[in-house]
């Protein structure tokens, strides 16, 4: 066909304009594996945010954002999210309290004579929320004579955690506790296990296409639509109920994270209506997360406070709130996750002002007795949360010694004097 000039014209700026607006729908951060998805998430899509009422129409939320259910409505009501578990599993299935999974003694004879083993998958180590999940498991697997005979780390990569999940498939452990880094590309490797008669549970979400009762045991999380709760109750405190503020929230589909940053967005729409969440936008590294901060600050700079999404990129956000020149008297840092970092930032008066936190050494025991209880034909709930905790300055000492059952180290210790 035969175009004349101005019709080729037409179309070549069409182009362009098609091509720009595309190259600036959104901005990302570092790239973690499995990245074609975690592109669009960091992106976002333009959605309603509206909890009651809504502060937060037109906001640019991820292509992944769910409007709350008329429970979650109700839940984000409440004066103390501590109180209740308000989370439901992947597939919709109610919580059941982690205090509720308890082992007779009975039981745990059975448990013991089965001399039962046991391998640990973690998606990354390194950090306190999974050195706690260890710990847990660990401590609890310990009591119960189930010898752990394998512990992997994937570095975040889903690619070396499908082959971690291969070798330890031939070691053959009766059980596998794991969190799946991706629940789609890790599926089949979770599957083979399943198939071979190992009982797996699993930390914070499942892999895809696998059935409670059926591939796996049980889902073990916190209860984390009700952290993001006590997320924007903390930053709401701290900045005194209104002003500006933005969400650094992780990018990829992982459904706990998903589940925390929505209960963050529906308890501001719900119960601070003079608190402006102005945008978000979602980092794929946790390490490199100080650079999307430091976007969200230069865009914004009468900002008075930031979510983010755990620990790890709590503290990049703090590096990039000096950077900027903000002071912990003009700039606030809420997150999930009592790290030590974080809790030292905060005992020393910094940044860090408030945290919902997870409890993870009570998710790892948790973690243990299912699969304990599994081995021995006992039936175990789908899907079993663990209540969150809202952790400011003045009751950090106290909330340092329920998540971590010790002291807080020495450091933290003398910044709360001071």
């Amino acid at each position: 066909m035969k175009w004349n000039k101005p019709v080729l014209v037409a179309i070549v700026v069409l182009f362009m304009f098609m091509t720009a607006c595309g190259n600036n729908s959104g901005t990302s951060s570092g790239k973690a594996e499995g990245t074609a998805e975690a592109d669009k998430n960091a992106a976002g899509s333009s959605v309603k945010s509206e909890a009651d009422g809504s502060t937060h129409a037109g906001l640019k939320q991820p292509p992944w954002y769910k409007e709350p259910t008329a429970d979650q409505l109700e839940a984000v009501k409440l004066d103390n999210p501590s109180d209740v578990i308000v989370s439901s599993g992947p597939n919709g299935e109610k919580a059941t309290p982690a205090s509720e999974i308890i082992i007779t003694e009975e039981q745990a004879a059975k448990i013991k004579e089965g001399k039962f083993t046991a391998a640990i998958a973690m998606g990354f180590l390194g950090d306190d929320w999974s050195e706690q999940q260890l710990a847990g498991l660990k401590s609890e697997f310990r009591k119960l004579g189930i010898e752990v005979v394998a512990e992997t780390n994937a570095n975040f990569k889903d690619t070396t955690q499908i082959s971690d999940l291969q070798a330890i498939a031939g070691k053959k452990p009766n059980i596998v506790v794991s969190i799946p880094l991706n629940a789609q590309t890790t599926a089949s490797a979770y599957k083979a296990l399943a198939n071979a008669g190992t009982k797996i549970v699993f930390m914070d979400q499942p892999a895809e296409g696998m059935l409670p009762g059926k591939d796996y045991v049980s889902v073990v999380s916190a209860d984390s639509f009700g952290l993001g709760m006590n997320i924007a109750d903390e930053l709401a405190k701290a900045v005194g109920g209104k002003g500006e503020v933005s969400a650094l929230y992780y990018a990829p589909n992982f459904y706990v994270t998903n589940q925390r940053y929505q209960g963050f967005v529906a308890r501001l729409a719900a119960k601070y209506p003079d608190i402006k969440l102005v945008e978000v936008q979602g980092f794929q590294d946790p390490n490199r997360s100080q650079e999307v901060a430091a976007a969200l600050l230069t865009k914004y700079p009468n900002l008075k406070g930031m979510y983010a999404s755990w620990d790890v990129p709590a503290m990049g956000a703090v590096a990039a709130a000096r950077v900027a020149g903000k002071t912990p008297a003009n700039f606030k840092i809420s997150n999930d996750n009592l790290g030590n970092e974080v809790a030292l930032d905060m005992a020393q008066n910094g940044f860090i002002a408030g945290i919902g936190s997870q409890r993870p050494f009570d998710q790892g025991v948790a973690e243990a007795k299912l699969a304990a209880l599994a081995m021995i034909g006992q039936p175990t709930p789908a899907y079993v949360a663990v209540s969150s905790l809202a952790v400011n300055r003045k009751n950090l000492k106290e909330s340092y010694k329920v998540i971590y059952h010790k002291d807080a180290p020495a450091d933290i210790l003398e910044a709360l004097m001071k």
